[in-house]
């Protein structure tokens, strides 16, 4: 009981450490204060990595190396050394295919067909605003290309799932959708269209839009976690109920 109120308070702790670092760095940022010496993004999902490993109850490596891969991954695009941005780059490739896998596979995902459909429009959204973007260097056109694609599937997986697969994980999962698909479309419309305008426009909106669809991805796993556990239990309740009932009839 003591430990179970102790992982409680640590919860807390670290949540609200999470909430006012978020809220001191936006305010920073909109003041135009100069906090760059603190990594935003690398603490955001360190923190976040942090309450994954308190509440959950059987912890789940592909979940670490997802966070562990956006941390590094975060680290590295903050440099401008080329390598480094490479790395950075392949980074986030390797980081969304395995967030798709990971919501495929907790999920259960057996029917692709309203995926594949669902991953139509935004292609063709991110697609076209590519074709008229006058401001892209020749060598993002083709990650830009790659990223695109990579947004589309997990916006579409994450849209069937919401009309298919309507459940108590249903919520957070589309919240970390929305949330994620306005990021990168935030980002990808002030690199392809306003860069000429200050980071103040769009680095606010981008940071809370980055740090909120992850909690709800954290918040999505945990819940899946709890329901497979609950389900697991029942399963073990009924089948020792079974048992019981052939040792009466056998008595």
């Amino acid at each position: 009981m003591k430990t179970k109120k102790k992982q409680i308070l640590f919860e807390k702790v670290i949540t609200s450490i999470l909430l006012l670092f978020i809220a001191i760095e936006i305010i920073a940022e909109c003041l135009q204060y100069n906090l760059s010496f603190i990594p935003y993004r690398p603490v955001v999902g360190s923190l976040i990595l942090g309450l994954y490993l308190l509440k959950t109850e059987k912890r789940n490596n592909l979940f670490l190396i997802v966070f562990i891969l956006l941390i590094l991954t975060s680290i590295f695009i903050l440099s401008s050394y080329m390598p480094s941005l490479i790395f950075g780059l392949v980074g986030i490739i390797i980081h969304r295919i395995l967030i798709m896998y990971y919501i495929i596979k907790l999920n259960m995902v057996k029917d692709f067909v309203p995926i594949l459909i669902a991953i139509v429009p935004f292609i063709f959204l991110f697609s076209y605003l590519l074709s008229v973007a006058d401001e892209i260097p020749k060598h993002s056109y083709y990650p830009l290309v790659v990223q695109n694609i990579l947004v589309s599937m997990l916006a579409g997986l994450i849209l069937s799932n919401h009309y298919m697969n309507q459940n108590s994980n249903t919520a957070w999962l589309s919240i970390f959708g929305l949330l994620s698909t306005a990021l990168y479309f935030t980002v990808f419309i002030e690199k392809c269209f306003l860069s000429n305008l200050p980071p103040t426009y769009f680095n606010p909106l981008g940071m809370l839009l980055f740090a909120t669809s992850y909690f709800s991805f954290y918040k999505f796993v945990i819940h899946a976690e709890q329901s497979k556990t609950n389900l697991d239990n029942l399963k073990i309740q009924e089948l020792n109920t079974i048992q019981s009932l052939k040792k009466i009839n056998y008595s």
